[in-house]
């Protein structure tokens, strides 16, 4: 190509290859920024969620595997600040202090279980003694209602449906007599798994530090930041869960044994112990601690049903929608309308596993969807991200501080407009 005198090429203008080329640019309003970031915060959720349904997926496959280290990772994580403290306060090197948590667990289980069993096996003896008066009571019971239904002119045969239950319980018999093998062999299963716990556990609050520790050591420094955040957030979601869980698991059981020993509910320490337990499990734990109970009530205290049934359905309203959302949102960090959201999420995408683990990873969630609000705004750079929590714990204790200065100011200006009317 020959260049044009003034050293252009042809068909260039003089002076095109030194003028500024310019883009035209999008004026957008606040409000129509305010819509896009809306926009793009519901697809990420609605992208996260899709994630967490694939991954689910994928973790039913090798659940069981999964179940192990997170059970291990779960008891790690309740005697980690004991082993620490003993670690920190005593000679005792950290092998050494995860032995003395095992032995004084061991211990401290070992008196339980000796001071509580004989009670319980006293009552269990019992009821099983007291078995066939029950299953007569019961069909006088049925008999009664069958009456009451037909003087009513309610066509439903109660007595054909209770006259199947011996006959479902004793095929239910049957099989697990033939299937003793099976029973053994699961019974070996949960026993070896439980080992596996056990040991798991005790590697990891050995040297769980340590490979944490060499694991972050390969990041960059936004990424140790990054990932030192999803941990402290993964162990105050999950930590939180399981300290929740207990708690409400003992609130229930203890307000269950007031109940049914005040009203001389005849097994009430079993009853109270099943259905404390059963409030830990999620979703499904209500229907199974009330089963029991009202089966007792029923046939052993008939006078009392209607006060057993009418003061449980109450402690537990009061238990799972008053208690249960506050020690969770106080323990984890997120609002008891977001408890309710993710545990209709959780159990929508990923059934009963995910009403088991949708509050923790909720909490989890709310943190690094802080973070990103934080970092898209500036207000954070990636390397300050494990910085997060303890900034917002610290925020969090000044508003309760401050909270409390500003209700004893009120309660010392009324009590001053009190005396000031005395005079």
């Amino acid at each position: 190509m020959v260049a044009s005198e003034g050293g252009c090429a042809p068909f260039e203008t003089p002076g095109a290859l030194n003028s500024p080329i310019y883009h035209s640019h999008v004026n957008l309003s606040a409000r129509e920024r305010q819509l896009l970031t809306t926009l793009a915060i519901l697809l990420i959720i609605l992208a996260s969620f899709q994630i967490l349904a694939d991954l689910s997926e994928v973790l039913s496959r090798v659940a069981d595997v999964v179940i192990i280290f997170v059970a291990a990772w779960a008891l790690s994580f309740l005697l980690g600040p004991l082993v620490n403290r003993i670690d920190e306060r005593t000679p005792l090197n950290r092998a050494l202090s995860v032995v003395v948590v095992y032995i004084g667990i061991a211990i401290v289980l070992t008196g339980t279980l000796a001071l509580a069993v004989p009670g319980l096996v006293s009552q269990l003896n019992d009821l099983v003694t007291r078995a066939p008066e029950y299953g007569d009571r019961a069909a006088r019971e049925v008999l009664a209602l069958q009456q009451r239904l037909e003087g009513s002119g309610v066509p439903v045969s109660v007595t054909e449906l209770y006259s199947q239950i011996p006959a479902k319980l004793s095929a239910f018999a049957g099989s697990i007599a033939t299937d003793a093998l099976g029973f053994v062999s699961a019974t070996a299963t949960v026993l070896f798994n439980f080992t596996l716990v056990l040991i798991i556990a005790f590697l990891m609050l050995i040297d769980g530090d340590q490979l944490w520790q060499a694991f972050l050591r390969r990041l960059t420094p936004e990424l140790q930041s990054e990932a030192e955040l999803l941990r402290q957030s993964a162990d105050r979601s999950f930590g939180g869960f399981i300290r929740g869980s207990l708690l409400l698991g003992l609130i229930y059981g203890v307000a269950t044994l007031a109940i049914l020993v005040a009203l001389g509910v005849p097994f009430a320490g079993v009853l109270a112990v099943l259905s404390g337990l059963a409030m830990i499990i999620p979703f499904f734990g209500p229907i199974i601690a009330e089963i029991p109970v009202l089966a007792v009530a029923l046939l052993g205290a008939p006078d009392v049903f209607i006060w057993v049934l009418a003061l449980t359905i109450a402690l537990q309203q009061i238990v799972l929608n008053v208690i249960g959302p506050r020690i969770m949102s106080n323990a984890i960090g997120i609002h008891p309308i977001f408890v309710f959201l993710a545990l209709l999420l959780g159990s929508r995408i990923a059934g009963f596993w995910g009403v088991f683990l949708a509050v923790p990873v909720a909490g989890i969630f709310n943190t690094f969807l802080r973070y990103g609000f934080q970092v898209a705004q500036g207000r954070r750079a990636r390397t300050e991200a494990s910085l997060l929590i303890k900034e917002s714990d610290a925020a969090a204790a000044d508003a309760r501080d401050a909270g409390g200065e500003a209700r004893e100011a009120r309660r010392a200006a009324r009590e001053a407009r009190i005396a000031a009317r005395g005079k």
